[in-house]
């Protein structure tokens, strides 16, 4: 089986990598350019919110470190406030473009939700807008805390890291709404390269932290330990190709099953399965027929937990009972002699390490 420190997310990862710094490399010549042959850039870059001395309407709006207003249109104006707004709102649009990208690459198998990518577009442009309406008015930022106050979201988010990115983009539209654009991309940059960063290299995850071996579904469920006393029988390519590159799909997996594993905890110990076999088909209904027939006669007891999409077809997972080491060799034993070779192959670890829940 193939290890786990030949992570198959990496080219992925390299893919996008290069992509998005090609990205920014690209926005930051733009941003340059503009920035020399128009000064409103250059103000909704540097800040120009956080040192202004009057209201939106005085004479003095900004200070002598502003980039001041483009030819023709007067600071203070409407019109410039408007082209301000405009500049601040388009910076934070293009910032979080990449920031959907490194979503939409470490999320693109567990978890993705196309309604968090039209978030992170959307919401830092919100809330730029918002800023720059309530930044020189007390009363007006008091009415805004007392309208979102009353306003309930439903919305409930699934995993903390979509919170994450969702605090992001109202980072970005803060930074943005009082023009320092230049934070925010600063932001995004730092953002991207730790997430990218822990997603390449699965920081965290206890099964690719293993300096060698493999993980496949009979690691998350029954632990590696349990690889040294697993029983194996019929093709090894098959068993091979059914280590998941991606731990996600482990995930997704294990998590379905946990369920029934969870009930088998709760049981006495005598009563409690202690085995789970992973059984590898072509087709999923003959080889359920045989295998229900073969656990029927030597199983003390058993049940399907699962029956999914396989390297060969269809995995089916079984949780199992059985009296001795003697019945489980009995049971590969049919499995490996299948006649009309139903069962491409199979696999069985031991559940005898699972603590009943407290």
């Amino acid at each position: 089986m193939p290890s786990v420190n030949s992570s198959a997310t990496a080219p992925a990862a390299r893919k996008g990598a290069a992509r998005i710094a090609l990205y920014y490399v690209v926005l930051a010549v733009l941003v340059l350019v503009a920035v020399r042959y128009i000064p409103l850039v250059s103000e909704a870059i540097s800040g120009g919110a956080l040192i202004r001395t009057g209201g939106p309407g005085g004479d003095e709006l900004f200070g002598s470190g502003s980039g001041g207003a483009p030819v023709g249109v007067p600071v203070g104006s409407l019109w410039h406030e408007a082209l301000l707004a405009v500049v601040s709102m388009a910076g934070a649009l293009a910032i979080m473009v990449p920031v959907t990208w490194v979503y939409m690459l470490t999320r693109r198998h567990r978890g993705y939700h196309e309604s968090v990518v039209h978030t992170l577009l959307v919401l830092p442009v919100t809330v730029t807008g918002i800023v720059m309406i309530v930044r020189s008015s007390v009363p007006l930022a008091f009415s805004l805390a007392g309208i979102v106050a009353a306003v309930r979201f439903r919305t409930t988010l699934e995993d903390t890291k979509d919170a994450v990115y969702v605090f992001l983009a109202i980072g970005v539209g803060l930074a943005s709404g009082v023009q320092a654009v230049g934070v925010a991309f600063a932001l995004s940059v730092v953002f991207n390269l730790v997430i990218l960063a822990l997603w390449s290299t699965r920081f965290g995850n206890i099964y690719a932290d293993r300096s060698s071996g493999t993980v496949d579904l009979g690691d998350v469920l029954a632990g590696p330990e349990s690889a040294e006393r697993a029983l194996v029988v019929g093709d090894p390519a098959v068993l091979e190709a059914a280590a998941p590159k991606d731990l996600a799909e482990i995930a997704d997996r294990a998590v379905r099953i946990e369920r029934h594993v969870s009930e088998e905890r709760a049981k006495k110990r005598s009563k409690r399965a202690n085995a789970i076999l992973l059984v590898h088909a072509t087709h999923a209904e003959p080889a359920q027929t045989y295998v229900d027939q073969v656990l029927e006669d030597l199983a003390a007891r058993w049940k399907l937990a699962e029956v999914g999409p396989g390297p060969e077809g269809a995995l089916l997972v079984y949780l199992a009972r059985f009296d001795g080491a003697a019945v489980e060799g009995a049971v590969m034993d049919r499995l490996r002699g299948d006649g009309d070779g139903v069962v491409r192959a199979a696999e069985l670890r031991s559940l005898k390490g699972i603590k009943p829940r407290r």
